[in-house]
Parts: structure tokens; sequence; C-alpha cells
């Protein structure tokens, strides 16, 4: 066809090779996508007990954002109408979830997969920035692995394992501007890019923010040292930039402030979420205090997490010292620093807290990465590959074993990450229970057998224990489950829920409510161990 209409071989050529150029470079990003999907469902299907291996995720933070996330969906505003204090982004997703599977986590399990996939693409396109594509392929799912089995995930289904996509991606912008862009002005683009996941961030749980104000302040340092500039320039290009940076995050955030305008509750938003977040929930310190607390709490972290918290820190450590710009390695240490510094300055210890932190653990495979391929340029065989190559006879047997390998590798480094997930995740040993040896389903068993057409519940003494997701139950409690936070109208409300007899059953965790004697009367008890600690649950029914 092109030959016809230009009238010359030549162009008709030229086309048809573009075309094979076009199509085996979609092939290869299909077949990148296909690997990073693989990857992220082997390694979620073994490290979070929202997999189908597990027969419950019995933690009860999951289960409360599936409880507020359904909700959301049955007519009911998060923080007006339902008391809990993570982002509405967080909600949407846990909405979502339920939206597939009503009374499991398998929905949520297929979000944690989408998000495992985004963290492994981004991982394989650092790995990319330092060293060959054969060898950034392997690195990643081992990477993947070492991330997700750390007692860091916990039990799935975390605020920070579903802003890990958020923090992988903008260190991968972040790195690629400084070590291919850097000195030319970053793109709009990019800009735009980075202040979405940041809104997405502010939006899902905002204690996490500290990553993209460095990675935004990162930014502005490089237009200030713009070389060939009035200073009057290089102030406007920062004002420019600092406000597409904004209109990311609030494209990001417009959605809810549309949602909560439009539900009147515009107030309760910025209260629960905002104010009692920064106000109240937080440990109140000196700073001096604060900063040693902070440093001791991320000392023990590592040691509670030593393949990431290696990873990490001996990474960081040659990413400094080897061979790159300065404002690189300013970079990563401004990053870091920040990251963990308005996480952890608020003094909450909490072992999922650190998760973002082995974002940086990418940093320990770029080190390992170049050594690799350090080995692999100076080795005998690739030397004789080389010479081989030149050959025009053996040229394409070399490219076909070399493919073959690459494939081989892959495969390997899949298994080993399957490998690794299992024999280092704290939750593995969980996949032995079975439905019928949970508490939660035999008291659920109990609900549904009693005859009551939709049944109400309120949960006293503990966080979320499960049954407002194995009995499809939506709260009509503000307070359905009682909080951490130290306010007094949680158990004002629940008493008053309790005398008079507002709900049709009570669940109780280690102690005997008061009044509960007057309407409800005690139909089931049962032990269970968790998180290292016995547990007693009780169950009260509301007396006909």
């Amino acid at each position: 066809m092109w030959y016809i209409i230009h009238g010359n071989h030549f162009e008709y050529y030229r086309m048809k090779g573009l075309f094979i150029h076009s199509m085996m470079s979609s092939s290869k990003k299909a077949g990148t996508y296909f690997y990073c999907a693989l990857t992220a469902f082997i390694v979620m299907l073994i490290c979070t007990r929202s997999s189908p291996l597990y027969a419950f995720n019995n933690w009860d933070d999951s289960n409360s954002y599936f409880t507020v996330g359904k909700s959301i969906f049955n007519g009911l505003v998060p923080y007006r109408d339902l008391f809990d204090q993570k982002g509405m982004m967080l909600y949407a997703m846990y909405g979502i979830a339920s939206l597939l599977s009503y009374k499991t986590f398998a929905g949520v399990f297929v979000i944690e997969t989408i998000a495992a996939a985004a963290v492994g693409l981004a991982i394989y396109r650092i790995y990319s920035l330092y060293v060959r594509p054969e060898i950034s392929i392997v690195l990643m799912p081992i990477t993947c692995a070492c991330i997700y089995s750390t007692r860091s995930f916990w039990w799935g289904g975390s605020a920070e394992e579903m802003m890990m996509p958020l923090f992988m991606w903008g260190l991968y912008l972040s790195m690629r501007y400084f070590k291919e862009e850097y000195p030319r002005e970053i793109s709009y683009k990019t800009l735009l890019i980075g202040g979405i996941l940041a809104g997405c961030v502010l939006n899902i749980k905002f204690n996490s923010l500290g990553f993209f104000f460095a990675w935004m302040v990162m930014i502005l340092i490089a237009d200030l040292t713009a070389k060939n500039l009035l200073i009057s320039q290089r102030l406007k290009m920062c004002v420019i930039h600092g406000c597409i940076f904004l209109l990311g995050m609030l494209i990001a955030t417009a959605p809810w402030i549309i949602y909560f305008a439009l539900n009147g509750a515009l107030y309760d938003w910025f209260h629960v979420y905002i104010y009692l977040n920064v106000f109240v929930y937080s440990e109140k310190l000196p700073m001096l205090q604060r900063i040693y607390n902070m440093c001791k709490i991320i000392y023990n972290h590592m040691l509670s997490n030593p393949y990431c918290g290696f990873m990490a820190l001996i990474g960081g450590i040659s990413f400094i010292v080897m061979k790159s710009r300065c404002i690189e390695k300013l970079n990563m240490i401004m990053l870091a620093g920040f990251t963990a510094l308005i996480i952890f300055i608020g003094g909450v210890e909490l072992q999922y807290y650190s998760l973002p932190l082995w974002t940086f653990a990418v940093l320990g495979g770029v080190a390992i990465g170049r050594i690799v391929e350090y080995l692999i340029d100076n080795s005998i065989y690739k030397k004789r590959a080389c010479k081989e190559s030149t050959d025009d006879e053996n040229t394409t047997p070399v490219s076909i074993r070399w493919h073959v390998i690459r494939i081989t590798a892959g495969i390997c480094a899949v298994v080993i990450a399957g490998i690794i997930s299992y024999t280092t995740s704290m939750n593995s040993f969980f996949m032995k229970y079975q439905r019928d040896d949970i508490w939660v389903y035999h008291f659920t068993d109990i609900i549904e057998n009693s005859g009551i057409e939709n049944p109400t519940l309120i949960n006293m003494g503990c966080f979320d224990a499960g049954l407002y997701t194995t009995c499809g139950i939506v709260p009509t409690c503000r307070f359905f489950q009682t909080q951490t936070i130290k306010i007094s109208d949680v158990g004002e409300v629940q008493d008053d829920f309790i005398v008079n007899g507002k709900t049709d059953f009570v669940l109780a965790r280690d102690y005997t409510p008061d009044y509960i004697d007057v309407h409800y009367e005690l139909i089931a008890h049962e032990s269970w161990e968790q998180s290292g600690y016995d547990c007693d649950f009780y169950l009260y029914q509301l007396a006909r």
C-alpha cells in the first residue's frame, strides 16, 4: 500500500520495519505487564490473609475498612454516620471490593493483587534505570516477595499496602528525572502525575505525605539551581511547578470534596480525618523525645524486618557512595528521611507503619543488579558469546540461547519469590485453619440461624472483629466498634445502645459491658489466640 502511494520501495520497507518494531515493542510491554501480574498473584496468594488460600482475614483493621466501605454503597456517609480515621479513598477501594464479594475478602484480594502488580512494574522500571532489563526482570519478583513477606505487611489490606504503588511510582518518577533529565526542566506531565499520587496518599493516610513533600522540595531545588536563568525566572518556574503539583493533588481530592459537600458532611470529614488524627491520636511529647523515640522505632522495625531493612540501609549507603550526581544522592536522602520523619514523629510503633520505608529496599536491588551486571560483562562466557555473535552463522543460535536463558531466569525468579513468601511471611501458618476452626464463623452461624431478619450488631471492647463482614451486617451505630482514640463520645454512645436495647446482638471482647444483663443474654463464648494474645469473645442477644 505504501509502495503504491509513494512510488518507491524505500518508503514501503521503512514503514514495514517501523510497524514490525512497534508490534515487537507492544508484545514486549504486554509480556512485562503479564509477568508483573503473575508475580503479584503468586506473592499475594501466599502473603495476604485475603487470599483464597486462607479461610478468613481476621485482622480487625481490614474488617473495619471493609465495613465502612460497603456501608458507602448502603447510603451511609463515613465520618458522619460511621466513625473511623482513615482516608476516603481507602474506604472507596474496600467498597468496590464489597461489590465483588459482599461477605468475603475475595474482592479485597483482587485489589491487593492489582496494587502489587503496579508495585512490581514500578520496581522493574526503577531497576531498568540502572541495569539491563534482563537483570531487572529477575530482581523484581524477589524484591516484591521481600517487601510483602515482611512483618510490616501484617495480615493484608492495610492502608500502607494500598499506598505502596503510589510511593513506588513516585520514587521511579523522581529517580528518572534526576538521573536522565536534570538539569532540564521537569515535564508538566510528570509534575501532574506526582501531584495526583500525592493527592491519593492524602486521601488514604495523610501522615505518609512526608515522601511527596520531599519529592516536591527536590523539584524546587532543581528549579532554583537551574543554569542560565535569572533569579526571577527561577522563582517563576518554582511557582508554576508548585501550582501544577497542587493541581494534581486537587484532581485526586476533588471527588471527595464533591461527595461530602453533596452529603453535608464536609465538617465531619475535616474534624475526624484531619483534626482528631493530628491533635488527639498522636502522643504529646517534647521534640527531642519525639526524635529519640522515632530513631528507636525505626531501629526496631529494621530488626523486625531484616531483609528489607538490610536492603534499604546497605542499598542506600551504596547509592550514596556510587558514581552518580550529587543531586541524585540528596534526592534519595530527602525522600527516605522525610518519609520516616512524618510517619514516626507521632511516636506510634505499630508494625505495619513501616511498610512505606521498604520502598527504599529497591536501592539494595540496584546495588545487587550492578554487581551482577559487572560479573556478567566480565565473564568468560559473555566474551565468548559476544565473539560468536559477530559470526553471521552463529548469530541466531546465540540470540535464541540468550532468549531462553532470560525466560528461564524469569521463571526461576518467580518460583524463588514464591518460596521466599511462603517461608518468611508471618501469615503462611494461618493456611492450616479452616472455616470451621475460626470463632467468627461459629458466631456467624448462630446469628444467621437466630431467625432475625436483617440483624443489627455492635462491637464493644474491640475493633471490627469480622462479624460485620461474615454476616453482611451494615452498622446502625456511628461508633460501631470501640476506638483506640481517646474521646468520650465512644463509650457514651455505645452504652446508650446497650441500656436502651437498640441492637440485636452485642459482640464483646475480654470484658462484660456495663448494664448488659438488663436487656441481653449471653448466647456464645469462645477463646482465641490473636497476635500473641489470648482473647475471649462473648456474643449477647437481645432478649425477646
